[in-house]
């Protein structure tokens, strides 16, 4: 049974692998990702520099420094930089020169870190729950949940923050149940470098990790001081880690630490807009609700329901255990049992901070490090039904595995816009009532379709939303980006409005210059349309 479960799970996984492979060189650039690979170049060959000539103020570094004091450009260059500095590092080695390639394989890395996730969470589940079927589903709600799926590629930093953070979780349950070296070492590396993704959030993981080994020693002075060396030591190792990934933090480390820092708490300050029930709103007054909604109506039904009722059991049996702590002395009787809690706790933080805090951009992506926490709860519940009650355990699952042939049959259909994809319990609501395209993935389509259409060697392009068709064009063959021409409105040949309205500004369409050519529609839903100048 062992051996066939093996080689099941094998073929499985290079399925999955086959699949991305197939898929990558199909989605566009989008939003900042541009600027983002710019200043990941420079700061590459700052260090390769440094490292191959010792020369500290080469000139990537003067040029880091005029960024720096660029009064628009500077915050790009606090950013930490794991990810940049790992695909230019791939970019240098094959030579690539490309802007098609250079993009397309740095959503290759992206997707292969994601990949790379999914064999830890199905490790993590199966250590777990001890389900073969439970493991294989959960990695299959992961895959196939079409947002996901398609931001894999693309959106390199929520996504690849939720896949390092599963690869953290991963290492926190090696480490809680056994504090040797190689265990403190692994999760020090997987922690820094997921706080280099995202910095605050990211800090939450190993701060929740130390929290729960005190707990658990706390009536022990030997043991609590053998502890804490632990958690000093692996402190140390995440700040290097860390600071290995953000050079921008090298030099003069505690101004620039306090500018990045200020720049976070004021996020308020910077203006973009959603639409939100039909009404578009900035992205520092959205309410209380916003980044619930968003989750609701944009994963898969079985996950969204189930995930409830096993957050609600959880949260259940810990409040039991808090209220008798002082009787029974013990939290959790289990390994397992301490693990769930803590996943509970992870999940639990940020859909509390959801509650207040205002300030959100495109949907809930600054949240999807909770999809794999949501998939965790749902699986949990399912355990938890097998457990008392097989008949329902068995009916929950084929529901669960419907909802899964249909999430693969809506990917397939509208590959390569899943991120289109709300699921049924929102399909009477949507339609120009939220964000369809919430990072300009749209634009590459358009402009291919321009391109298609008009045969001149020249044409001349505009958009009048929050992102940049200039950006959109990079991942198109280079004779494509060099007929296109990026204009302002009034002298353009065609429009692209993607409804994503500049903050504070509405601008229309004038009617006596253009006409609607195309519109861009994914499962009866217009995601963008082309304005063509009338002759």
């Amino acid at each position: 049974m062992k051996n066939f479960v093996k080689i099941y799970s094998i073929a499985f996984f290079v399925l999955l692998f086959l699949i991305g492979l197939l898929s990558y060189q199909d989605y566009g650039v989008t939003g900042d990702e541009p600027i983002h690979r710019w200043i990941g170049s420079i700061y590459y060959n700052y260090i390769k520099d440094l490292i191959l000539n010792f020369n500290l103020n080469n000139e990537h570094f003067i040029e880091i420094n005029r960024l720096i004091n660029d009064e628009y450009l500077n915050i790009w260059v606090a950013y930490p930089i794991f990810f940049e500095l790992l695909t230019e590092f791939f970019i240098d080695v094959f030579n690539i020169e490309s802007t098609k390639v250079v993009f397309e394989l740095r959503h290759l890395v992206n997707f292969l870190i994601f990949y790379i996730s999914l064999i830890f969470f199905y490790k993590l589940i199966q250590e777990q729950f001890r389900n073969y079927f439970l493991s294989f589903l959960g990695i299959l709600f992961m895959f196939f949940s079409p947002r996901i799926f398609a931001e894999s590629f693309y959106n390199h930093k929520d996504i690849l923050f939720m896949s390092l953070s599963i690869i953290n979780i991963f290492f926190t349950l090696k480490f809680l149940n056994s504090q040797n070296n190689k265990n403190l070492i692994l999760y020090s590396i997987s922690a820094g470098i997921l706080i280099n993704t995202r910095p605050i959030m990211g800090f939450i993981f190993p701060l929740l990790t130390f929290c729960f080994i005190l707990f658990e020693v706390v009536d022990d002075n030997k043991i609590l001081f053998n502890k804490i060396k632990k958690i000093l030591l692996s402190v140390i190792l995440i700040f290097l880690v860390v600071l290995l990934f953000w050079p921008y933090l090298w030099f003069d480390t505690i101004n620039h630490l306090s500018y990045y820092l200020g720049y976070v708490k004021n996020l308020e300050l910077v203006l973009a807009t959603n639409t939100y029930f039909g009404e578009t709103i900035l992205s520092h007054n959205t309410p209380w609700h916003f980044s619930l909604v968003w989750i609701a109506i944009t994963i898969p039904a079985c996950v969204l329901i189930f995930s409830i009722c096993g957050f609600l059991t959880i949260l259940f049996r810990f409040s039991k255990r808090i209220l008798s702590l002082e009787k029974l002395n013990k939290l959790w009787f289990s390994k397992n049992e301490r693990y769930d809690y803590i996943i509970f706790l992870l999940l639990s933080f940020p859909l509390m901070a959801s509650l207040f805090y205002k300030n959100n951009f495109a949907g809930w992506r600054h949240y999807y490090y909770i999809y794999p926490l949501l998939v965790y709860h749902f699986l949990y519940f399912l355990n938890e039904i097998k457990i008392k009650n097989s008949t329902i355990y068995k009916s929950l699952l084929l529901l669960s595995i419907l909802n899964v042939l249909i999430n693969l049959q809506w990917m397939v259909k509208f590959h390569p816009h899943q991120y289109t994809y709300f699921n049924f319990i929102s399909k009477h609501f949507i339609k120009k009532n939220f964000n369809l395209d919430n990072m300009g993935e749209s634009l590459k389509h358009s402009l291919k379709y321009i391109l298609e259409k008009d045969k001149r060697d020249s044409i001349k392009v505009s958009d009048f939303g929050e992102i940049s068709i200039k950006g959109a064009s990079l991942i198109l063959k280079k004779n494509s980006q060099n007929r296109l021409k990026f204009v302002n409105l009034d002298d353009a040949d065609y429009i692209i409005d993607v409804f994503r309205p500049k903050a504070g500004k509405k601008i229309l369409i004038d009617r006596d210059k253009f006409s609607k050519y195309y519109d861009l529609v994914i499962d009866k839903k217009v995601v963008n349309s082309i304005y063509k100048k009338n002759k």
